[in-house]
This record gives structure tokens, C-alpha cells and sequence, in this order.
């Protein structure tokens, strides 16, 4: 396979494995040739600083485009177009680009001047269920790895004192930013407490959450290629909040490292996990 085949196939995994869970949801991947000329596949999304969605696994192979560099996480924090920011990164890094494939459908002069091999508006490749993106093996990471292996590594090898930092966590997202929706405090209050939300109480989050989310969404940064501060940080507002939503919406449909996850991209700092 060329370097733009393999790029568009794996594009083409992770939006089939994201496109029931987090539907709008643009991906991108970079091939990149250093100094050793071996290729190498960088991986994005346009939420927030390559934020995976719950569900999503992608190849250890794989680097995240994110998480190197502070500032430059914070300046092209969910922009619109993801093959603009893998391919902002790995420049970054010093790499020469080989191909990108995203499934952004609209073309960027900007990602054209950088390499001929480009595929955009590239689709799922089946249904979610059928994705390898979609399953948790020895080859692919889970998405707190990511961003804090170590963190990971300790709850798969403690479940008790895993849950317990989850919840600690879930306290601390709760309760160190802005009051959140009664919907919110309902659920986080049973959490917290050691109890369980009932069903409507879940069904009263999820609801707000889907649609928020949405929200979040239209907010993005860059929809017309143009960096605009205001705007950024109106969807960094949003994204904040929907994180801290997912946060404990995970403890109904996650695992620990799923609130884990949602918790710190929410922006909690997470001690280490001994």
C-alpha cells in the first residue's frame, strides 16, 4: 500500500468505530518520514487537543498529533480542520509529510502545498461494530493512554483503588469549576455518595449532554481557515462542560479510565495514581 492508502484506511477505521458514538466527529492522519525515512502515522481529531472519543481505540503505532507542546495544543485547540492540524504538527516536529487522509470534506490550500497525496471527505469504512478502532487489543491503545499511561497502567492492576480515584476525580470536576445543570448534580450527587442515579436521572444527563454537545460543536475554531480568540474560547468553555458531563456519564457506560479520561481532558489535574 502507498503512503496514502494506508492513511485513508486508517481514517476510514476510526470514523466507522466513532460514527454511532460520537457522530460530527472529523478525523485526520498524517504519514511523516524523519530522518530514518521510515514512515510514521500521526492521528487527530477536531475536538479539543486530539480528543478520542468513549469507544475509540487507536494503533499503538499511531502517535496522538497533541499533548507535546502546551501552546500549541491551546492555539489549535478543536480547529475545524484536522488535516490542518496533523500536519501543523508533525512541521512542528521537524518531519517531512508524505500523505494525509481526513474525513474533513472540504479541500485546504495549505494541506495541498504540503504534499500531492491528499484524500478528503474520506467515509467510514463499515459499520462500527465492524471496526478494528472498535475493539481494545494488544495493538491498540485505550484512550487514557494516550495522554497518561501510567495512570492507566495502575487502574487495570488495582479495580478497588481504581474506583475510588475515579471518584475522587468526579469530585473534584464536579465541584471545581462553574455550578453545573441541576440534571448534572442530580447524577453527581448519587455518584459521589457511593450510590446510583435512576434511570431517569441518566436519561436527563445523556439528553442535555447529546445536546450540548452539539452545541459545542458549531463553536469550533477556524470554519473559515481564520484564527479568532473569541470564538476559541467560547468553544473552550463548551468543550470544558461537555467533559465534565462525559465525566460522569462514564460511570454508567465506562470503565474507571473512561472517567479518568473525561476528567482530565476536563481539565482536572489528576495526581498520580499509586
Amino acid at each position: 500500500m502507498t503512503d496514502l492508502e494506508t492513511a485513508r484506511a486508517a481514517v476510514a477505521d476510526l470514523a466507522a468505530a466513532s460514527s454511532m458514538i460520537y457522530p460530527g466527529l472529523e478525523w485526520a492522519v498524517a504519514v511523516s518520514r524523519g530522518v530514518s525515512g521510515f514512515p510514521e502515522m500521526w492521528v487527530t481529531t477536531n475536538e479539543g487537543a486530539g480528543y478520542i472519543p468513549f469507544g475509540v481505540f487507536i494503533p499503538r503505532s499511531m502517535p496522538l498529533a497533541a499533548n507535546f507542546d502546551p501552546d500549541f495544543d491551546a492555539r489549535w485547540f478543536g480547529w475545524f480542520n484536522p488535516a490542518e492540524t496533523v500536519l501543523r504538527a508533525v512541521r512542528a516536529r521537524g518531519d517531512a509529510i508524505s500523505a494525509i487522509a481526513t474525513t474533513w470534506a472540504q479541500t485546504s490550500e495549505e494541506v495541498r502545498s504540503a504534499t500531492p497525496d491528499v484524500a478528503i471527505g474520506v467515509t467510514p469504512s463499515g459499520a462500527p461494530g465492524e471496526a478494528g478502532a472498535a475493539r481494545l487489543t494488544r495493538g491498540r491503545s485505550h484512550r487514557l493512554e494516550t495522554i497518561a499511561p501510567a495512570i492507566f497502567a495502575g487502574l487495570q492492576r488495582d479495580s478497588d483503588d481504581g474506583e475510588r480515584y475515579a471518584r475522587q476525580l468526579t469530585q473534584q470536576v464536579v465541584f471545581s469549576g462553574p455550578e453545573m445543570s441541576p440534571a448534572a448534580m442530580s447524577v453527581a450527587r448519587a455518584i459521589i455518595a457511593n450510590g446510583w442515579p435512576s434511570d431517569r436521572e441518566w436519561e436527563e444527563l445523556t439528553s442535555q449532554y447529546e445536546m450540548d454537545r452539539l452545541m459545542a460543536g458549531s463553536q469550533r475554531p477556524g470554519l473559515m481557515g481564520v484564527e479568532e480568540p473569541q470564538q476559541l474560547a467560547a468553544y473552550q468553555h463548551d468543550f470544558i462542560e461537555c467533559r465534565r458531563m462525559e465525566t460522569l456519564l462514564c460511570w454508567q457506560s465506562g470503565t474507571a479510565a473512561d472517567v479518568v479520561y473525561a476528567a482530565m481532558t476536563a481539565g482536572v489535574n489528576a495526581p498520580a495514581f499509586a
